[in-house]
């Protein structure tokens, strides 16, 4: 991937699974807007074969209806699948085993979509963040799903300082957002995400969320 740091600007090459026409369409016209990205390639999902390994692509935005797709794509073993954003506002409907097992970091909410929206999600994925929408991030607060991917039903005990932090999370904050409010050092906002992670056993921050809200932790 392109060299991506804080403070630098930085090109992208974008790749779209979007079934809906008329939603690809709005996509590629706002990601035409952005200074940040330099190409944008489409994907036909029915021709798996068409894959464009031979091309470097930065990001990967794959609709929700769309994302199952990728479980089939990583069993190609060819190469490694771009970071992947996750386009949909009814994540809800996925199961736990799902959002554990299907690549994604990051999430887009078609609702809240616009110009400015989609250029932070693209600037907090390449950064390390998992972007994930207020909006979202409470449809997972209201989830009743039994997060599977625990093998037990284990305590999960928290400092004080990474419930603050699940809080968070749970709001979708990246870590440059939690440790603005937390006053500490981004370093110190990974540390913390990254123990939460350990202790709840997720794979991911979204997974994290979904296992805490059901253990009770939020």
């Amino acid at each position: 991937m392109n060299e991506i740091t804080e403070g630098r600007s930085y090109h992208l090459n974008v790749g779209l699974i979007i079934g809906n026409k008329v939603v690809a369409a709005g996509m590629e016209s706002l990601l035409q807007r952005l200074d940040r990205v330099d190409s944008i390639l489409f994907w036909d999902s029915r021709l798996p074969q068409t894959w464009p390994w031979s091309r470097k692509w930065d990001i990967l935005i794959v609709a929700l209806e769309e994302w199952h797709l990728l479980e089939d794509v990583e069993a190609l073993d060819v190469e490694p699948l771009p970071l992947v954003l996750v386009l949909g506002d009814n994540i809800h409907e996925y199961h736990a085993e799902d959002l554990a097992r299907l690549p994604v970091n990051g999430f887009l909410s078609l609702m809240d979509m616009s110009v400015e929206t989609l250029d932070d999600a693209l600037c907090r994925v390449s950064l390390g963040d998992l972007p994930l929408p207020t909006s979202l991030a409470r449809q997972l607060l209201a989830s009743k799903q039994a997060p599977v991917y625990l093998k037990h039903n284990r305590a999960v005990r928290l400092t004080s300082r990474e419930r603050e932090t699940l809080s968070l999370l749970a709001d979708g904050m990246s870590n440059k957002q939690i440790a603005r409010r937390l006053s500490i050092s981004t370093h110190g906002a990974k540390r913390l995400v990254g123990s939460i992670l350990l202790k709840t056993g997720s794979p991911n921050r979204t997974a994290a969320v979904v296992t805490a809200i059901q253990i009770g932790l939020v």
